[in-house]
């Protein structure tokens, strides 16, 4: 448990990406479109998609993290297993406070301030904050665990493989991904797609996402064991 912590603490020596970085960048979005809001002098509802930019945060840090931290973790002797478990535990921590954040903000947005004033919508979006506050805590959490994992997969990849691996996996994904367009474009499918997401709720999808969050936890902790400094 002791190298646990020390691992959660090495990734705390730079709060300021970490923690505050992905707020500040946030928040500068929310104050450019509420300024556009009283422009507007509330005469239009706005909603905004500037909310993706913690989540796409998320994605640039579990991309850096890798090679920021896990040199210096091993270099203390700290068992790889060790990493990944401290930067699990620090993940999960972080996805659930940034995910309560979110919640009192949209909470705040639709039942306190409404649309701050000027009919902005930016915590609260229909479909992805939709449902009881359990569904809107657990949303959140899970996007912003999935994108992390994603990013820290794509990592260990490279660092595992180097330029060549990290290339082939893409290219294995681009001709995959160009499959499926063109099959459902081919057979016509895309009825069918639409409708299946449709008639899923957020929470419904988000669960696929938890799954697909799992699956990239385990596939780094493979690579983790068998790469190098």
């Amino acid at each position: 448990m002791n190298r646990i912590q020390g691992v959660i603490r090495i990734h705390l020596r730079d709060k300021l990406s970490i923690l505050y970085l992905p707020w500040i960048i946030m928040m500068i979005s929310f104050a450019v479109n509420l300024i556009i809001g009283l422009l507007l002098r509330g005469e239009e509802v706005i909603y905004t998609g500037g909310i993706a930019s913690l989540y796409v945060y998320m994605f640039v840090i579990g991309i850096l993290t890798l090679s920021q931290t896990f040199p210096f973790a091993l270099g203390f002797s700290v068992r790889r297993k060790d990493y990944f478990w401290g930067t699990l535990l620090l993940m999960v921590g972080i996805s659930a406070v940034f995910s309560a954040v979110l919640l009192l903000l949209g909470m705040t947005e639709t039942h306190v301030i409404a649309g701050w004033g000027v009919g902005l919508h930016f915590f609260d979006i229909p479909y992805l904050n939709d449902g009881p506050a359990l569904a809107r805590l657990w949303v959140p959490f899970v996007l912003l665990l999935h994108m992390f994992y994603l990013g820290f997969v794509i990592s260990g990849v490279f660092r595992r493989f180097g330029k060549l691996g990290l290339w082939s996996v893409m290219l294995v994904m681009l001709v995959l991904f160009s499959v499926g367009i063109f099959a459902c474009t081919y057979y016509g499918w895309w009825g069918t797609v639409f409708a299946w997401f449709a008639a899923n709720s957020m929470v419904q999808l988000s669960l696929w996402l938890f799954a697909l969050a799992l699956v990239y936890m385990l596939v780094s902790y493979s690579l983790l064991r068998r790469t190098t400094i």
